[in-house]
């Protein structure tokens, strides 16, 4: 399956840019599950069956994911009635694929609804339709019946609407790319029962990959067991070095040294500034 990941991309985008965020969550796990049941969407969304269902209505009726009722017999013979959701991509890439050619066909047809026809004064700006301007003219020219200025054919174009046309048109462009890498796939449409098997096999790999935890002899864990402790004796060594040579590094008062670990309270009111920034320096390594 090549497709599955630029396939899984475009059904999150999609979701993400027209529809709210929980359906974004409940597309986003029944992706990572491949097919779930009602049951375990409940757990993992901690919502209550119906909660779902209302959420899951709009992807239903878009066709994004589908559903399935199963009827499972357990131990005590009883039967219940489960349902379990699923995506076939097959489907789910045409639906994305026809929107997405109604809205560009709707924004194209918006485009030359925009341009006005008719005519406009080039004095006053007056419009008039084509019809009005038929009616006026005069000696076979477009006069303005209110100022008596040429009229020219109108060729604007409502700029706000095709503004917001094109932002819209760019904000896709993402899926449209997408839609153009996966058209060089076959992407078969799969039931509930075909995404069961493969769900199956993918666990299988997993499994698989999963390597295994060495086992360490009672020798080893004794041997790295005593590494360990050398290396905390000579740290603790290493550390009671450090503050030994910092308590006996030699800072100065009113220009005379002393030792770090002699300093007293008097002794700091005494010091200048410089002074006192190379006593903190010394009480920063000590106090670390």
């Amino acid at each position: 399956m090549d497709y599955l990941p630029q396939m899984k991309v475009l059904i999150k985008t999609v979701v993400r840019k027209f529809y709210e965020p929980h359906h974004s969550i409940l597309v986003d796990i029944i992706l990572e599950n491949i097919l779930i049941y009602d049951t375990e969407l409940q757990k993992l969304m901690k919502m209550h069956n119906k909660e779902i269902n209302k959420l899951l209505v709009a992807l239903k009726e878009d066709k994004i994911i589908k559903y399935e009722n199963k009827v499972e017999v357990y131990e005590d013979k009883r039967q219940y009635l489960r349902v379990v959701y699923y995506i076939n991509y097959s489907e789910v890439k045409y639906v994305i694929k026809y929107k997405i050619y109604k809205i560009t066909k709707k924004l194209e047809e918006d485009y030359k609804n925009s341009i006005k026809e008719g005519y406009y004064c080039t004095a006053c700006d007056k419009q008039f339709s084509s019809l009005d301007a038929q009616i006026i003219m005069t000696n076979y020219i477009f006069k303005c019946d209110d100022c008596n200025g040429e009229l020219v054919e109108n060729g604007t174009i409502n700029n706000l609407e095709n503004l917001l046309n094109a932002k819209f048109m760019n904000s896709i462009q993402d899926i449209i790319i997408l839609l153009k890498e996966l058209d060089q796939f076959e992407i078969p449409s799969m039931d509930f029962f075909q995404l069961n098997e493969f769900k199956k096999e993918m666990l299988h790999k997993v499994e698989e990959n999963e390597q295994p935890l060495e086992e360490i002899t009672e020798e080893q864990f004794i041997i790295n067991n005593d590494m360990h402790n050398e290396d905390i004796i000579i740290k603790q060594s290493s550390d009671e070095d450090i503050i030994k040579d910092t308590r006996n590094e030699m800072v100065t008062v009113k220009g005379i040294s002393k030792m770090y670990s002699e300093i007293t309270e008097e002794d700091k009111e005494q010091m200048d500034e410089d002074e006192y920034e190379k006593y903190f320096e010394v009480y920063s390594k000590y106090n670390s």
